[in-house]
């Protein structure tokens, strides 16, 4: 059942499609590329509107259902998918972005003869960089900018190959940025037609703003740039299917869509957990790789097509298989621990929720002593709560399955953490918080996430201090994880099993 802003959310992002449909380059509608949700997120007022009932009074649309949504977007992707009567045969394209987050040595298990690792930017010396052409055209157009850093070793190039290329754990890394060119005079044309289109809404409660004409004129500009890279590469290099972390970025939104056009599979990795739908849906990728049954489940119930949804697991799961390298002792020395007591990881995000955060520390050390360690994301820097409390420590620069291996348990908002630590067999206890699009991922755990962080705090003692709380708790992650995560067979072997069904 949709809440308000969920059905006005939708509905607004409907409209924004239907609205500039009209605006196409290459055969390509492009409102279905320039990704709203960047402009509309972090704009507080519009958020804050968007929960009210009267705002659906500007709609036009006026979306009941997920998946009606979705329906749009699978008969965008389809009108641009071609069916071969043969697997195309070619290279594995790997998409490489911040998001994806293979482990290098899972990488070293792909086919290297037939993969190649793309990059958003220009190859130069040991890093990947974007060209001030991009980063002019980009400099305004929030459309999920993607990080793109990739170390790797010089090679010689080939003379018959248009640009030059490096090599990455064996594999040639291409650029997508070498296979742009000059399209201005088509940029100009087209911005002209969308400057049109916004003279006619003066009055719009969206499109009038002065904000949101930049945002689209220069969202304009990277997608057809980034389209036109994207036909060239696929024209020149043969590829059989590639493989993106996320569809929310233009850039791989354009690649998954324009290979679809020409009969190449695509596969999206899942980069998170489920929290919120408003950074999984729409799904574009031809098969989208998932964690569990859980995600299976989620996107069928939303409208993805049959058979477009995997259970793959993570790459980067599998490293938590792996035994830590991190003595305890030399880990509790380190931070200052004290060896004597159980050690709880709490996983924070800035200052987001910080007096929550202090009240559950209150709570937990009149009760019970233990050591206590904040995961402090993204920051790198101790988190203010570690000056606040004499036996609250950062877990400074160690990685966070090193982590998981020399705690007893972890307290986290809703995020991945959460079912990282799952997989490492250790305790978990969520506070639980309010956001939009809210999928209610971690509610099957029951007492173990609360909103009240009295109520959490008194779970975690009761785990440490009544063996029938421990063994409650023990089986309600037992029952969460058959539906979250499958550990039987590591996930990058389940991927290249895919890959080859794919593709042979």
């Amino acid at each position: 059942m949709m809440d308000t802003f969920q059905k006005n959310y939708w509905s607004m992002y409907l409209d924004f499609i239907r609205d500039f449909e009209g605006i196409i380059y290459r055969g390509y509608s492009l409102p279905y590329f320039c990704h709203l949700p960047s402009y509309i997120l972090p704009n507080t007022a519009i958020m804050q509107a968007l929960k009210k009932t009267e705002y659906s009074n500007n709609l036009t649309s006026h979306v009941g259902t997920q998946k009606e949504f979705q329906q749009v977007f699978n008969q965008f992707v389809q009108s641009h998918t071609i069916q071969r009567s043969q697997k195309p045969k070619g290279k594995v394209v790997i998409h490489l972005d911040k998001l994806l987050r293979f482990p290098a040595a899972m990488m070293n298990q792909l086919d290297q003869k037939r993969t190649i690792l793309l990059s958003n930017g220009k190859l130069t010396g040991q890093q990947t960089t974007v060209s001030n052409r991009v980063k002019r055209a980009r400099k305004h157009a929030t459309a999920v900018p993607i990080a793109n850093t990739i170390t790797v070793n010089q090679t010689k190039v080939k003379n018959n190959h248009p640009v030059n290329y490096k090599m990455a754990n064996k594999m040639v890394t291409l650029s997508l940025e070498n296979y742009g060119r000059d399209i201005g005079k088509d940029i100009s044309l087209v911005q002209k037609q969308a400057k049109k289109l916004l003279d006619k809404y003066r009055d719009h409660h969206l499109y009038s703003h002065n904000a949101f004409r930049k945002w689209l004129l220069n969202n304009i500009k990277v997608v057809m740039l980034q389209i036109d890279a994207t036909q060239k590469f696929l024209k020149h290099i043969a590829v059989s299917c590639v493989v993106v972390s996320t569809t929310h970025s233009y850039v791989n939104r354009i690649l998954a869509v324009v290979a679809a056009s020409k009969g190449i599979p695509s596969i999206c990795m899942q980069h998170g957990i489920i929290a919120s739908e408003l950074g999984y849906l729409p799904k574009i990728a031809t098969v989208d790789a998932v964690y569990g049954k859980y995600e299976r489940d989620w996107f069928l119930n939303n409208g993805a097509p049959k058979g477009s949804v995997e259970v793959i697991g993570h790459p980067r799961f599998d490293q938590i298989s792996q035994k830590s390298k991190v003595n305890r002792t030399i880990f509790q020395r380190k931070l200052g621990l004290n060896p004597k007591r159980k050690t709880v990881m709490i996983a924070v995000r800035g200052r987001e929720d910080v007096e929550q955060w202090r009240r559950l520390i209150l709570t937990l050390s009149k009760k019970i002593p233990l050591n206590i360690v904040i995961k402090n994301y993204p920051s790198r820097s101790p988190h203010e709560l570690t000056k606040v409390f004499p036996h609250v420590h950062s877990t400074q620069n160690y990685h966070l399955y090193d982590i998981f291996a020399n705690v007893d348990a972890v307290i986290s908002y809703p995020s991945t953490v959460g079912l990282e630590a799952m997989i490492s067999n250790k305790p978990v206890f969520i506070l639980d918080k309010n956001v939009n699009g809210n999928t209610a991922y971690y509610q099957k755990l029951d007492h173990l996430m609360k909103k009240n962080t009295k109520e959490l705090a008194n779970q975690v003692i009761n785990y440490f201090t009544k063996p029938s709380a421990k063994k409650l708790g023990d089986a309600k992650r037992q029952a969460f994880l058959q539906q979250a995560y499958m550990t039987e067979k590591r996930s990058m072997d389940r991927l290249i099993v895919l890959i080859n069904r794919l593709t042979k």
